[in-house]
């Protein structure tokens, strides 16, 4: 017996929407990541930004992994001595092999009156590889953001 037209409608939606789906939330984390990491961006360049965070393997971590990556670098930047790397690793999956991440601060200052730190983060899945250096700095309630640094 067919399905009344209304039912047939209904069931395929979910497939259909699948795909838009799964890009939003790609984009939701990668913001997410972008603001819990305080990887901050001039306004001008932020849609660059938000478009090639999509296809790193940082933009691509779970809501739990760039929750569990953003407490190592915290770890990293309050406990850890310069030039002492904070690791870090995820599970494999049977969807997607385990991501292994290295933070290590490489050096402190004090710019402007905060204390701030520079740190490397080096991260791999299979055999893709990326990295990147910013400075962070710990503001009056104890969280650190990224920021620009005075060169001296």
């Amino acid at each position: 017996m067919p399905m009344p037209h209304s039912a047939r409608a209904r069931l395929p939606l979910p497939r259909r929407l699948a795909p838009a789906l799964a890009f939003a939330l790609a984009r939701a984390l990668a913001r997410a990541l972008v603001f819990a990491l305080a990887l901050c961006a001039a306004a001008p360049t932020w849609a660059y930004v938000d478009h090639y965070l999509a296809s790193t393997i940082v933009g691509t971590m779970t809501q739990s992994e760039a929750r569990a990556f953003a407490s190592a670098v915290n770890r990293a930047l309050n406990t850890t001595e310069d030039g002492t790397p904070v690791s870090w690793r995820t599970q494999a999956t049977p969807r997607r092999p385990a991501t292994y991440a290295r933070i290590t601060p490489l050096q402190s200052k004090t710019d402007h009156g905060q204390p701030c730190r520079q740190i490397r983060s080096e991260l791999q899945r299979s055999s893709n590889e990326e990295s990147w250096t910013g400075w962070f700095c710990r503001q009056p309630d104890g969280r650190w953001r990224a920021r620009a640094v005075d060169e001296e």
